[in-house]
């Protein structure tokens, strides 16, 4: 996992470290900031320097994040949607019953007034392990694409030199210029796309 530890890599050697570096990031904050925010302290503030990223913004604004987010939206809406319709059976279910109150022994009726008790617990049993499950998916679906995103990561660092990438919660003190977050979204993007051609799914 990236999430909690440093990224720790050797440089690679180039003819002209620093003229490949202030061409490579150039090109990166041009595509990826306003015009008038790149400057001298921009393009080099990954030479000698510790990177830091953002785990959580860089899953929640990448393609295969906001993928992901919709996915689970649609299927919280079906499960509030199918959970509506559960109550709703059991409601009725509960109105018959008392009906049929007057019409039985009370011995009678508390066997199956027990019976619809049990039944609206494990309904509500079911149902919660599905919203459960449906809340944990977010967390899987953002270690999934930590994982993929490992290697792009890497390379970005080998590219402009870096030694150590860090979580920037992780972070007590630190510098705008040395979080590489932006620039690692649009590698990322590059790469992986929204994921919906990988095996991995929210489904």
């Amino acid at each position: 996992m990236i999430v909690n530890r440093a990224l720790t890599l050797l440089c690679r050697q180039h003819s002209d470290p620093k003229m490949f570096l202030r061409a490579f990031l150039l090109t990166c904050s041009m595509a990826l900031l306003p015009m008038g925010q790149v400057n001298a302290q921009q393009i080099d503030f990954a030479v000698g320097r510790t990177l830091v990223v953002d785990t959580l913004l860089l899953f929640n604004k990448s393609q295969f994040g906001i993928r992901a987010a919709q996915q689970l939206e649609i299927q919280g809406a079906q499960l509030a949607e199918e959970n509506k319709g559960k109550e709703i059976a059991l409601s009725e279910e509960e109105k018959q019953l008392t009906a049929l109150r007057a019409t039985m022994t009370a011995e009678k009726f508390r066997i199956l007034a027990d019976e619809f008790d049990q039944k609206v617990q494990t309904t509500r049993d079911e149902q919660l392990a599905k919203t459960q499950a449906l809340s944990t998916q977010i967390e899987t679906q953002r270690n999934t694409f930590l994982n993929a995103a490992a290697p792009v990561l890497q390379a970005l660092m080998l590219e402009v030199g870096a030694t150590v990438l860090l979580e920037r919660r992780n972070v007590v003190l630190s510098t705008n210029t040395a979080d590489i977050t932006a620039i690692a979204i649009a590698q990322i993007d590059g790469v992986l796309g929204d994921g919906s051609q990988s095996a991995t799914s929210v489904d």
